[in-house]
């Protein structure tokens, strides 16, 4: 799943209300893509101490390439916003994969800003329970100049039912960002529960509640 452009925290991050993150409410992006021929759907709602917003990513893949376009809205958070972005995975290996990202967030009919990084997943487990992504790239705010954009996340799959993960971000002139939560998969499908906590330019706390559905 893709990751990256989602919700307030990577909206605040990259200066706009949306985002772009191991997929759903996760900011961290991994080096997986939609199934080629597919689509997804990932959507949250995330609870702040002093913003609410509704957020939606539908993403399809043709062969190695993923087309996103992440949506969001809601409360405080500076109106309506859509990210276009584009996500082409280089390396599938057995244990490693990357993909590189790129893409723009608009609201009011304006760029707020532009983004693009690499995204490595390595799975050291041969069974699969272990999974650390590790996204490095830039981001550059309207009027601004480039901003560095470093992220680590790490996954542990408990059971079949059950992934815990635990993530930060952190973005030169914007902050930290932490999040850590549950992920609760149905099917090809999957609910998350996720808690998180910025600290820097924007110090806040939420909790977010997604379903992320495939097709």
């Amino acid at each position: 799943m893709s990751r990256l452009l989602r919700s307030s925290p990577w909206l605040l991050l990259l200066a706009s209300p949306l985002c772009v993150a191991s997929g759903g409410s996760y900011l961290v992006d991994d080096g997986a893509i939609t199934p080629a021929g597919h689509c997804q759907l990932e959507s949250w709602l995330q609870f702040g101490r002093a913003s609410r917003s509704a957020n939606s990513v539908p993403a399809c893949s043709w062969g190695p390439v993923e087309f996103s376009l992440p949506l969001s809205t809601g409360w405080h958070v500076g109106g309506p916003g859509v990210a276009p972005g584009v996500k082409w995975q280089v390396v599938d290996g057995a244990r490693v994969q990357t993909a590189l990202a790129a893409g723009a967030t608009f609201q009011h009919a304006r760029t707020r800003s532009t983004y693009a990084y690499a995204a490595t997943t390595y799975q050291p487990d041969p069974n699969g329970c272990w999974a650390f992504n590790v996204d490095v790239g830039a981001t550059r705010p309207q009027g601004q100049g480039a901003q560095r954009l470093l992220g680590g996340g790490v996954e542990f799959t408990v059971s079949p039912d059950m992934t815990l993960l635990a993530e930060v971000l952190d973005t030169a002139g914007a902050g930290r960002t932490w999040q850590g939560g549950v992920r609760l998969p149905f099917g090809d499908d999957s609910i998350d529960l996720v808690v998180g906590r910025s600290v820097g330019r924007q110090d806040d706390r939420w909790i977010n509640m997604g379903l992320n559905l495939a097709f």
